[in-house]
């Protein structure tokens, strides 16, 4: 009897051992909520994460993807990861501007003239250890910088070619600063859910919206909004956030993992989602939607009626983070 007792004692100590490394391994489960749907691009960029994870964690990472506002929607998604309901989501800067104001910096218009541009600024760690501190203050912690591309203005009505045109059209807003931008063009912004955009189109509660070129084709609204322009003046992307406290418990070797993967997914994203606009701004040609290309002339006179957007931004956030922006991506603004 006491030889068996001692067996177990064994057993005891070496299960006391191991269980902590066990428990990690076996436990270590992402909820991952995003607002948009899993078939436009960043959604591909998550779901090639998600891949990625589980193989090469063995299986000891395990992922819980609620595409769609499935699980939840908008600030509700940034306020469930802070808290902790959910570890992981890829939510559109905008939101995050509600607990971090600065961050809305990123919407200025014409803030990023290239794709090469917003690449540079998001490789800048100086300058984004700046712009995230507030996020990671509030418990949050960005492991990464996915891009989308530019939102692109579209409308039922008529082609947004000079300012002029926007006049008395109702847009959806993305936050303050795309707000105000929309107003110094002379549309009217109406901020609603991008889940709510089918029902408003259908109802004329908004006339239009500014969004990526593959998001007009994913959710169909090509079939409503029958005027498009290429304009490069406002750069949509998410930050690849997790909450912190959740992160700082997770072993250095899974840690690692999720890091190197997100960094992975996040470059090698950039060419699928300027692809994917390609494509896209093909297929809204094809289906009768009038595309037009905004001439360098155009250009500049939307950029004189947005100018005062920018000084009202340097007066709420401060000239010198204003100037980093300028700095980072080598804006005209």
């Amino acid at each position: 009897m006491r030889k068996i007792a001692k067996l177990f004692g064994v057993a005891a100590v070496l299960l006391a051992l191991t269980a902590p490394d066990a428990v990690q391994s076996a436990e270590t489960t992402i909820k991952f909520p995003v607002e948009y749907n899993a078939d436009v691009t960043p959604g591909l960029a998550n779901q090639e994460f998600i891949k990625l994870i589980e193989e090469r964690s063995n299986g000891e990472i395990k992922v819980e993807f609620f595409p769609g506002g499935a699980l939840y929607k908008g600030l509700d998604a940034l306020q469930a990861v802070l808290r902790g309901d959910a570890q992981m989501t890829t939510l559109v800067s905008v939101y995050w501007s509600a607990i971090s104001p600065q961050l809305a910096i990123f919407d200025l218009p014409y803030a990023f003239p290239t794709h090469e541009a917003f690449y540079k600024a998001t490789e800048d760690r100086a300058f984004l250890s700046k712009i995230f501190a507030e996020i990671e203050a509030k418990g949050g912690k960005v492991i990464g910088v996915l891009p989308y591309d530019y939102l692109l203005p579209g409308n039922t009505q008529r082609a947004t070619i000079k300012p002029a045109d926007f006049k008395g059209l109702k847009l959806r807003a993305l936050g303050k600063t795309n707000a105000k931008t929309l107003e110094a063009l002379g549309a009217r912004p109406v901020p609603i859910n991008i889940t709510e955009v089918n029902g408003a189109l259908e109802q004329g509660v908004i006339d239009g919206l500014n969004t990526p070129a593959d998001a007009f084709i994913s959710y169909k609204w090509e079939e409503t909004v029958r005027h498009v322009t290429y304009a490069k003046y406002y750069f949509a992307f998410y930050p690849w956030a997790v909450n912190a406290k959740w992160w700082a418990g997770l072993s250095e070797a899974h840690r690692k993992l999720i890091q190197d993967t997100v960094t992975e997914v996040t470059v090698r994203h950039r060419e699928r989602a300027r692809q994917a606009a390609a494509e896209a701004m093909e297929k809204l040609k094809a289906a009768g939607v009038k595309l037009h290309e905004q001439t360098d002339e155009e250009q500049k006179a939307w950029m004189e009626a947005v100018a005062p957007v920018w000084r009202e931004a340097e007066e709420t956030y401060g000239k010198p983070i204003v100037d980093a922006l300028r700095g980072a991506s080598g804006t005209k603004m």
